[in-house]
């Protein structure tokens, strides 16, 4: 797909995360994408956005050229407007002064160099990369080991209540387990 772009070519993949940090095919595919500089973004979209499928999956947005320009659309200079907050960082980010108007925000969004990926070994799994907050820190341990327990209690007892239905069934139906 990426010999079909243009020189102004962008274009977006939906791809399964195994495709972040796999070996093989997938590794050698990763590092050419990313030595090209053609991987602008990697967005990790939520679970069960899907109907065939809940797994998490990721957007990856490819660009040929990252150079400074406008783009003249439909007879109009292209702008960048506010649309929601993943796209406006998205866009600052692309800027030439992105660095007054885009931040690295923990557990949203880094900005990884052509170093950082090198040094994990051209890996785009982006708990790599993105800064993420110990929200457990602050957790009563006892707490919250006796509300686990309490549902671990249930989830057994449910068990067995499920494992006594299913030999009945067999029992009636003339395999005794």
């Amino acid at each position: 797909m990426v010999s079909k772009l243009s020189e102004n070519g962008v274009a977006g993949f939906l791809l399964a995360n195994g495709a972040l940090s796999g070996c093989g095919d997938e590794y050698k595919t990763r590092k050419k994408l990313i030595e090209n500089n053609l991987v602008e973004a990697i967005l990790i979209l939520p679970r069960s956005m899907f109907y065939t499928t809940d797994i998490s999956v990721t957007l990856w947005i490819l660009n040929k050229n990252k150079k400074e320009r406008t783009a003249h659309i439909n007879g109009k200079d292209k702008n960048y407007r506010n649309r929601e907050k993943v796209a406006l960082n998205y866009h600052n980010w692309q800027q030439i002064d992105y660095k007054s108007t885009y931040k690295d925000v923990p557990e949203f969004c880094k900005s990884a160099s052509f170093e950082d990926l090198e040094a994990n070994n051209f890996s785009l799994v982006p708990s790599k990369y993105i800064e993420f907050v110990d929200k457990d820190s602050g957790i009563d341990f006892d707490t919250e080991m006796k509300r686990i327990k309490k549902n671990f209690k249930k989830l057994l007892q449910e068990e067995k209540e499920s494992q006594k239905q299913l030999i009945d069934a067999f029992k009636t139906l003339g395999y005794e387990i």
